[in-house]
């Protein structure tokens, strides 16, 4: 049942549903001039007078004008300082769209449509103002030099925060000194890039010319950080503006630059480390703002646009967990720390790690209670143009992705970037959400001061080398303004400026860089560099073994009110509290809950990430249960003693890889009393990450002499999946090893990280442990099983991990019981060692040739090995056997050196599969035919 309800011929039928009806229709039908809406039976059309009715709609038009603005206004803004940037013309906020602006004399009562300011008020009579007015308002808040994105959020009490922040902004009245202060941080910068040009002409320094009002973004975030209660700020960016930064803003002394600049290193005497080039420098102080004293992390950051990100989330995670875990006073994720990121407008655009580190920001696990993005906009990605590095309008787009609201602000006026990280910082302090300021500016030079950016940009360029720079121009503001400087005084300022600068210049020729800048302290306080590799620790890793009993049954028994699946009663709990009840056969998993529930009793936290690794990718983990009825996961391990002090994370990532292991990272350089680990689903998974690897965990404690304990577990073995899922590619990490050739130097230098093939469940256990129970920190790359995680070959008795006991680099070949009948010594690594028995036993060569298994392949096990050839006096044959391509695997790291230590210089014999450029064969057929001729050729004599 519906009625027609029937207007006169010439209303505006579309302004009048939207602003009258408020229900459901159905189809709009014209029937002989007149128009109308079948709506539902229950409504009932108001007895609106003419008058009434023309006023309601007349104000239905102003709330969609408004809402354009609020949704189309930023298209409108004045954002480019150059004014290149191709904008069409706003139709959306046009009056005459909406029926406005013929009669700007009428009134509108505002209540309920607009954000009143005491601007809008003055003009206004009480509610009521003038379409103008109201007009001139909208243009000011929305289409002045900030311009907001807010409208695609889903939450509407956030938008309508939007909306009163907007609306009822008053222009700044700055008084003198916050004036003096924006002038002083603007001239500092210009100063500083101008003195290096200078001095320094050769030098790739990566100035911020163009983009000063950063440094005005920078200093006011910090400010509103300390005078807010943060105590922590963790700052990722790349080179552009980092030594403005780091020198102007973060104390670093110019001594200490200049002294870098000059080519000497920026690390204290007599420490072993390789440092790192002048963009990648940091320093960590303490600010001080009206009295309130605010930490900056400034992180070190490798070249790789945007790896730092993640980083930089992973650490601020790891400092505000520790708060919230020490803090007597209840705070929330974010009360304490903030995550700021600075970015490159192309890199922000086209790097896939700002959309991974973007997609993990609002994850339980992963959260750092939201993190500032400030986009130093250049226009311009090297010499790529805006229209060629991206498809979207604004290389802030992104954002959206996650409903990420978006201020741009044009770099040429200070004082309204300040306004606009007022607002950045609002919004992120009340709602903890990521939250992008995108600082259009431009780059005066080129991607860097050596580079002729008139090459490719010739309009752009021309347009820049014309323009008055920031600073000056404020300055010129100021001056106009009679309420400042002076040009003489402005001269006298930068004229002290550089005066600092030279005395600074002339320090650096004795400089000498601080210690104290490197020590280990804070979280690392107790903690040392080791500077060889003779200062290796071996601890003694057992453990009690009723302790581990224990540990092992509360390990699968979770909360009465917890139903788990029934397969996993009967095959993993059950099993589980035999075997430890027995104390023989332990598998790898439970080998694992053992190391994780030790160290938590030893007072450590334990964090493991990954995709699926609560259940674990071959289903052999269940280090969480989920409820069958409630679907609740608990965490066995967090529930073993009554006030538990230290907890397992089991943070099950979202499928990234670099984004992830990158925040990993960023955890274990904050926090040294947290066992970190990451596992690849399939061990090759671990490419996608290659860049984090490469340029944090391979090399960041010789660039930076930051440690990191983080463990990464590799599933590697050649079973016959295929090409992608059969290894790990040991020998990309083997290749980054800093491992001496010559093996006589092997104790000269410590080594990056370390590298195991662990072929029982007990040396998994140790060295899970020897990570904890050092006093330094390195990390571990386990190459980690497949098929041997069920295996009832590679098992392990509670003995073998009781005190007295610890990670062996090398296994003996404890099945040959004379020595000196041994002709051939096999060395393998990993799990191709059962493979290799099961052959021998079916030979009848038990006595004949021994199979030598190296468990730690980096650092290279030189001791050990010599201890194990001496054994075999009478041995003919030393062959390295493995089941990967002669191009992979460990052969092409071993050989050379294994080959030294050989007698009468014999050379090491390789059994294993022809070179191949893919991981592995995919035809089962010749996988099988290949796996049989190795074997057989490893058994030989």
């Amino acid at each position: 049942m519906s009625r027609l309800l029937s207007l006169p011929k010439n209303t505006n039928h579309r302004r009048y549903t939207a602003t009258l009806l408020r229900a459901t229709t159905t189809r709009l039908y014209h029937d002989d001039g007149v128009y109308g809406y079948r709506v539902a039976k229950e409504f009932k059309l108001p007895d609106y007078s003419a008058q009434e009715l023309s006023n309601r709609m007349k104000h239905g038009s102003l709330l969609r004008m408004v809402q354009a603005y609020r949704t189309h206004g930023h298209e409108g803004a004045h954002l480019d300082p150059l004014d290149i940037m191709k904008r069409k013309e706003v139709l959306a906020l046009k009056p005459e769209r909406y029926g406005l602006g013929e009669n700007s004399s009428e009134s509108f009562n505002l209540a309920g449509i607009l954000h009143v300011n005491d601007a809008l008020h003055e003009k206004a009579q009480g509610d009521e103002a003038d379409f103008q007015t109201v007009l001139d308002h909208l243009q000011a808040v929305y289409c002045g030099k900030i311009a907001y994105e807010f409208m695609h959020l889903p939450s509407a009490s956030e938008r309508r925060w939007w909306y009163r922040a907007v609306e009822s902004w008053e222009k700044p009245r700055l008084d003198v000194e916050q004036k003096k202060r924006i002038h002083g941080i603007l001239l500092k910068s210009e100063v500083f890039d101008h003195f290096l040009g200078k001095k320094f002409p050769n030098v790739k320094r990566y100035g911020l010319e163009g983009a000063e009002s950063m440094m005005v973004a920078l200093d006011r975030l910090f400010e509103l950080s300390a005078q807010n209660g943060i105590q922590d700020i963790v700052v990722g960016m790349p080179h552009r503006g980092r030594l403005n930064l780091l020198c102007d803003l973060l104390q670093y002394p110019y001594a200490a630059l200049f002294h870098k600049m000059k080519g000497h290193s920026e690390l204290p005497p007599g420490t072993f480390g390789s440092g790192d080039v002048i963009s990648h420098l940091v320093n960590n102080p303490d600010l001080t703002y009206s009295g309130k004293k605010v930490h900056v992390s400034l992180l070190a950051n490798p070249s790789h646009l945007e790896a730092i990100n993640p980083v930089a989330m992973g650490k601020a995670r790891a400092k505000q967990t520790g708060l919230l875990a020490s803090s007597a006073e209840s705070c929330n994720l974010g009360d304490r720390v903030m995550c700021v990121q600075i970015h490159g407008d192309a890199a922000f655009s086209g790097q896939g790690i700002v959309m991974e580190g973007l997609g993990m920001s609002n994850l339980a696990h992963y959260s750092s209670g939201g993190s500032v993005h400030i986009v130093v906009n250049n226009q311009l990605g090297y010499t790529t143009p805006a229209q060629n590095a991206r498809s979207s309008a604004y290389c802030s787009d992104i954002g959206k992705m996650i409903n990420v609201p978006i201020v741009h602000v044009n770099g040429d006026f200070p004082e309204d970037v300040a306004r606009a990280l007022d607002m950045v910082f609002e919004y992120r302090n009340k709602f903890r959400k990521d939250i992008i300021l995108d600082l259009m500016c431009y780059r005066r030079w080129g991607h860097n001061e050596l580079d002729e950016p008139a090459f490719t940009q010739p309009v752009m360029y021309n347009n820049i080398r014309h323009r008055t720079s920031v600073p000056k121009l404020y300055e010129k503001k100021l001056i106009d303004e009679q309420t400042l400087v002076s040009d003489a005084e402005a001269q006298q300022l930068r004229d002290g400026q550089v005066k600092q600068l030279e005395q600074a210049l002339q320090d650096a020729e004795g400089f000498v860089p601080d210690a104290k800048h490197f020590h280990l302290d804070g979280n690392w306080k107790g903690f040392r560099h080791i500077t060889s590799a003779r200062e290796c620790e071996t601890p003694d890793t057992g453990y009690d073994e009723r302790v581990l009993t224990d540990i092992g049954q509360l390990s699968v028994t979770p909360p009465d009110n917890v139903k788990v699946h029934p397969r996993l009663q009967k095959y993993h709990i059950d099993q589980r509290i035999k075997k430890v009840t027995q104390g023989q056969g332990l598998d790898w998993a439970t080998a694992e809950a053992l190391a994780f529930g030790s160290l938590i009793q030893d007072g450590y936290d334990v964090r493991i990430s990954g995709q699926d690794v609560g259940r674990g990718t071959f289903s052999q983990r269940h280090a969480m249960f989920v409820c069958q009825n409630t679907e609740r996961a608990v965490v066995p391990l967090n529930h073993m003693l009554p006030g538990q002090q230290n907890f397992l994370e089991v943070a099950n990532s979202p499928l990234s890889e670099f984004a992830v292991l990158a925040f990993e990272y960023g955890m274990s350089i904050e926090s040294p009393q947290r066992l970190v680990l990451w596992e690849a689903q399939f061990g090759d998974f671990f490419n996608g990450a290659q860049i984090a690897i490469d340029t944090f965990l391979s090399s960041g404690e010789e660039k930076w002499l930051r440690q990191s304990g983080l463990v990464m577990l590799l599933p590697h073995g050649q079973d016959g999946a295929g090409p992608e899922h059969s290894s790990s590619r040991v020998e990309r990490f083997l290749q980054m090893s800093n491992d001496a050739f010559d093996v006589g130097q092997m104790q000269d230098r410590p080594p990056n990280w370390h590298i195991v093939n662990c072929t029982t469940p007990a040396q998994y256990f140790h060295v899970l442990r020897r990570q904890m129970l050092r006093s330094y920190r390195k990390p571990l790359v386990v190459i980690s099983p497949k098929s041997l995680l069920k295996s009832p070959l590679a098992v392990s008795a509670l003995a073998d991990m009781a005190p007295g006991t610890c990670f062996q680099p090398v296994l003996s070949d404890t099945s040959i019981k004379d020595d000196t009948q041994v002709e051939k010594v096999v060395f393998v690594s990993g799990k191709f060692y059962y493979d290799a028995v099961k052959e021998r036993q079916n030979r009848g060569l038990d006595d004949k040739v021994a199979l030598v298994r190296i468990e730690e392949l980096s650092p290279f096990p030189k001791d050990a090995l010599v201890e194990e050839i001496q054994k075999y006096s009478r041995a003919k044959d030393f062959v390295w056997c493995q089941e990967e391509p002669q191009n992979a695997g460990a052969y092409a790291f071993m050989a050379p050196r294994l080959a030294q230590l050989l007698p009468g210089n014999k050379g090491i014999q390789y059994v294993g599969r022809e070179p191949l450029s893919a991981p592995a064969v995919g035809i089962s057929s010749v996988f099988k035919k290949q796996a049989q001729e190795l074997l057989h050729d490893s058994m030989v004599l």
